[in-house]
């Protein structure tokens, strides 16, 4: 799914992706500590998209960690919509399969008409992960409790101006937990990097430069 900020990254900035997927366990702190030992002690900028952004918080409390800044991009540190409590409802085998049209799933998850590659990066994701795995996934994000303890280290969240999957009030959990925190809004859906990997680009070089 980061292929496209990644075609738009310079060669010189080295990047690392890690796949949840790779991960053993499915409850994120321990998701964060598995994370943590992947990672050595250079100077670090996280990029955390939607339920990876609760990962990163707890990454963020680590204190082994030399962490630069975290991109929280329309991320939630609690259950992000009521709509979540009918996650044993949805049908998984039908999104997987591709019998959603392109046409449907585009404007709902990138907010753009006819994304038909995008939309594709997303189904291609989907068969990465078993239904099992997936649905303990979604029942994890259902069932996310507000963290308390606040965070020092510099944070920029990214709101995306059409998330259909996020409530609107997410933000207000970051804004009361992150004391040194940048608040923007990007054009695109829930999958704002993958709607917009222009704009994180530059957020990212920009951030580097700080």
């Amino acid at each position: 799914m980061f292929d496209p900020l990644l075609e738009e990254l310079p060669e010189h900035i080295g990047t690392q992706v890690i796949c949840l997927n790779s991960l053993c366990s499915q409850e994120p702190k321990e998701q964060a500590l598995e994370i943590a030992s992947l990672l050595d002690n250079d100077e670090l900028i996280i990029l955390a998209e939607s339920y990876s952004g609760y990962i990163a918080y707890h990454l963020s409390l680590l204190p082994k960690l030399n962490i630069k800044h975290i991109i929280f991009a329309a991320s939630f540190l609690e259950n992000p919509s009521k709509l979540t409590r009918f996650n044993k409802l949805l049908p998984l085998n039908f999104v997987r399969s591709g019998f959603i049209p392109h046409f449907i799933l585009s404007p709902v998850l990138f907010a753009q008409l006819g994304s038909k590659k995008l939309v594709e990066l997303f189904l291609s994701s989907l068969k990465l992960i078993n239904n099992s795995v997936l649905r303990q996934r979604l029942n994890v994000i259902a069932n996310l409790v507000r963290p308390k303890e606040p965070i020092s280290i510099p944070c920029t969240y990214v709101k995306a101006s059409n998330d259909y999957l996020v409530s609107k009030k997410s933000v207000d959990v970051f804004t009361e937990l992150c004391i040194n925190i940048n608040i923007v809004k990007a054009s695109g859906g829930h999958f704002i990097v993958q709607s917009n990997p222009s704009y994180f680009a530059k957020l990212v070089q920009g951030v580097i430069a700080l």
